[in-house]
């Protein structure tokens, strides 16, 4: 058992493969995008109009206003002008337009002769159920949603180079991306003082990234495929499973109905990696479109700034290619097909890898197939009535070697859903109603030793929505039977109450319960001389997964949002307050040995609680500025020492982004300040005297800046990351000796490399 490998198509594959391989990849790749680049697109017609609005007989303009087609799920929103420009390949189609303060309303268009049309909408005193945000942000409060939600547009990704969805939250005080380790470059969320693991993750709100790569699936989503993300806090809805317990990030990528043909993206940086994206928009028929969404990246530079001997970044490359197929029928039957496939290798470890006692290597390899298939009617002059099918498949392999240790694993994923939503009767309620199947298959091996499991949920939900006069609520419950842990019954509610146009009251709490991949999720301190303890019969196959039991928490919050204006300048003031109590929690127990890392249950007495405070405000026509900050109290409740600080979590994080438009958005200029206070750190007590560290980090601000001048459809931007150099002097304990028991290069708490500068462009053809 000691010496299988396998790959996503069960080849076996050594450790070690040459870098010659990525040469002949690249060298594919870049034929590839020539070809297509130079493929032309089938003609598309362009709608070109307005938006009005019509209040007390006098009609106006309306930016920021939503223009979305009927059975289309991407929508387009108004400029400063209220005007909208998009391609449409059939007609005629229905347009479904909102704003906020207007009557929400369906217009049927015909291709006519003339080149621009105007529609107008009716004022209105009462919130429609259409979600809006505020003019010209690019980070968006939703108003209408009961559940609070962060959108994050477009605009707001180009801030920044925002390589990929790890690194798309630059400029978001709720979810923190921090360094696990300081050879494989690996990162991790956190929201809500918790691991990323406790955020469900989904894309266009499917659970494509959970399981054994939950750590890389950020990494696996290029940020030019990412049309908008949605990060809400506390448990969400119901319908999207129990896993959930601080929130949700749902990513929504570009779909065949986008607005240009294609997308071309290139970056490149100081360090030499060096990326290249591709969308192309294939218009087959009035009915049919696709896309080929394309991504290819590779570093093969070392450096090593603080002189360790360790590499500061890993080499290596990655290949992602996702195709997918859009179709828009009659009478409201829409289906969309995807299917994708990613290839990523990297290298790290010493400079040097003589074999001797000094050197030091790292190797992994990931591979992932997977398809996602949606299946959706809405019923004739009934938008409200609806019947959908959704469902995914995923193949995940990853093979990893820490010097003289492996871990290989691989998983089969799938799931099924099948929902039904409609309004009670002629009133404003509504619910939605379905049932779903999910199903893991896991193979793991760490250094020989198997652990096996295979996992499937059953199970239905109910969800009622609510609306009467200023309040709105959302109660769900949801029914799994899971084959390991037997049922599970799942409760969540929100509440929201528009107390007037400008100030609104959300409240929600409900119960989340997940199962820990232990190994897989805790890698990072497998770059280390740790042993890894885990209960039951470590030479055999655990029972169920790895003797442990499922973790159960619950979460409840409240946040406040207050719309305010000074002089003619919008703003908006908000205040979330989130407690997170475990019923039983798995520990990972960095602290009772130096030497070790525990895993084991503890039944309550771990929490995580949460206060962040969100300010966003128009300067002026040119000047946008974006304050917060955050007070978090994290506990977890160790065998050995007690209720104690969860380590590497930051108890204050604070953030200031100032943005600058020029005319017509020739010059956009972005800076952004993060400040990250103290962490406390795993003990060291137990290694000789060099090899302690103090017990907390130091405090540390990091500053981005970004400038971008667009030339029509083709966009130049240059910019920095940690522009005052912070870098964390002594990341890896005994880097001189990595096969003595001190090493450990697990204590990051800060940045591992300087300053960093990156160019690139985008070509919108």
């Amino acid at each position: 058992m000691n010496d299988k490998r396998f790959s996503i198509f069960d080849i076996r594959f050594t450790r070690c493969e040459k870098r010659a391989r990525w040469t002949e990849i690249k060298t594919w790749f870049l034929l590839l995008f020539v070809f297509i680049v130079s493929v032309a697109g089938l003609d598309a017609q362009k709608i070109t109009g307005s938006v009005n609005g019509r209040q007390n007989n006098e009609i106006s303009p309306i930016p920021g206003a939503i223009v979305q087609m009927l059975g289309r799920t991407s929508h387009f929103t108004t400029d400063a002008q209220g005007q909208f420009t998009f391609d449409v390949v059939s007609s005629p189609i229905e347009l479904i337009i909102s704003a906020t303060g207007f009557k929400t309303d369906t217009f049927q268009y015909k291709f006519e002769a003339k080149e621009f049309v105007e529609f107008t909408l009716e004022s209105t005193t009462t919130l429609s159920a259409v979600e809006v945000g505020a003019k010209n942000q690019s980070t968006l409060i939703s108003s209408i949603n009961p559940i609070k939600t962060e959108i994050i547009t477009e605009t707001e990704l180009y801030k920044a180079a925002c390589c990929n969805l790890s690194e798309s939250f630059q400029n978001n005080a709720t979810v923190d991306i921090s360094t696990t380790n300081a050879v494989t470059g690996s990162k991790e969320i956190q929201m809500l003082g918790l691991a990323g693991v406790y955020t469900q993750l989904t894309i266009e709100n499917l659970p494509m990234m959970r399981g054994l790569g939950v750590n890389q699936a950020l990494n696996f989503i290029p940020g030019s495929w990412v049309e908008s993300i949605q990060v809400s806090k506390g448990t969400g809805s119901v319908a999207n499973g129990y896993e959930s317990i601080t929130g949700q990030i749902n990513t929504e990528l570009k779909k065949p109905d986008c607005k240009s043909e294609g997308l071309l993206n290139g970056y490149i940086n100081n360090m030499q990696r060096m990326e290249v994206n591709a969308i192309k928009v294939f218009r087959i028929n009035e009915r049919w479109s696709s896309n080929l969404l394309l991504h290819g990246s590779s570093m093969d530079f070392v450096t090593d700034q603080n002189k360790d001997g360790f590499m500061d970044s890993p080499d290596g490359g990655q290949f992602n290619a996702m195709h997918r197929w859009l179709y828009t029928g009659k009478k409201g039957l829409s289906a969309q097909l995807s299917v994708r496939f990613v290839h990523d290798e990297r290298h790290a470890g010493t400079v040097e890898h003589d074999g001797s006692e000094h050197s030091y290597h790292y190797y992994q390899k990931s591979q992932q197939a997977d398809a996602l298939f949606k299946l959706g009617y809405i019923f004739p002059g009934r938008p409200e009535k609806s019947i959908g099918m959704l469902g995914t498949v995923r193949r995940y392999l990853q093979s990893n070697q820490f010097g003289f240790r492996w871990y290989d694993g691989r998983q089969w994923s799938s799931n099924a859903n099948v929902f039904y939503q409609n309004k009670i009767g002629e009133t404003p309620q509504r619910f939605r109603m379905g049932v779903n199947v999910l199903s893991d298959q896991y193979e793991e091996y760490y250094t020989g030793a198997p652990f096996m499991r295979n996992e499937t949920a059953a199970g239905g939900f109910f969800e009622f929505t609510g609306v009467k006069g200023r309040s709105t609520v959302v109660a769900g419950i949801r029914g799994d039977y899971n084959t390991l842990w037997g049922a599970i019954i799942t409760p969540r509610l929100h509440y929201k109450f528009q107390w007037n146009d400008n100030f609104s009251i959300r409240v929600s709490g409900g119960r989340g319960q997940r199962t820990a991949n232990v190994i897989a999720e805790n890698l990072s301190y497998m770059v280390s001389q740790r042993q890894m303890v885990l209960p039951g019969n470590y030479a055999g196959e655990f029972s169920k997964a790895y003797d442990l039991q499922p973790e159960i928490a619950w979460n409840g919050g409240t946040s406040l949002v207050q719309k305010i204006k000074i002089g003619s300048r919008e703003g908006t003031l908000a205040l979330d307050a989130y407690y997170t109590w475990f019923e039983r929690q798995v520990m990972v127990d960095l602290d009772s040995d130096v030497r070790k890392v525990s895993f084991y249950n503890v039944e309550g007495k771990t929490s995580a609680a949460s206060i962040q405070l969100d300010y966003y405000q128009e300067v002026s026509k040119r000047f946008d500025l974006k304050l917060a900050y955050r007070f978090t109290d994290a506990r977890v409740f160790y065998t050995t020492t007690g209720s104690i600080e969860r380590p590497y979590t930051p108890a204050h994080r604070a953030l200031a982004n100032l943005s600058y438009r020029s005319r017509r958005d020739k010059w956009l200029v972005d800076l952004t300040a993060n400040y990250i206070g103290s962490k406390r750190l795993p003990s060291t007590q137990g290694n000789d005297a060099a090899y302690r560290l103090p017990e907390r980090s130091s405090a540390y601000t990091l500053l981005n800046g970004q400038i971008t001048r667009n030339l029509g459809k083709f966009a130049l931007y240059i910019g920095g990351e940690n522009l005052l150099n912070v870098i964390q002097q002594q990341q890896i304990l005994s880097a001189e000796h990595p096969q003595s028991p001190f090493f450990d290069a697990s204590f990051i708490w800060g940045p591992t490399y300087g300053a960093m500068g990156y160019a690139g462009f985008r070509w919108n053809f």
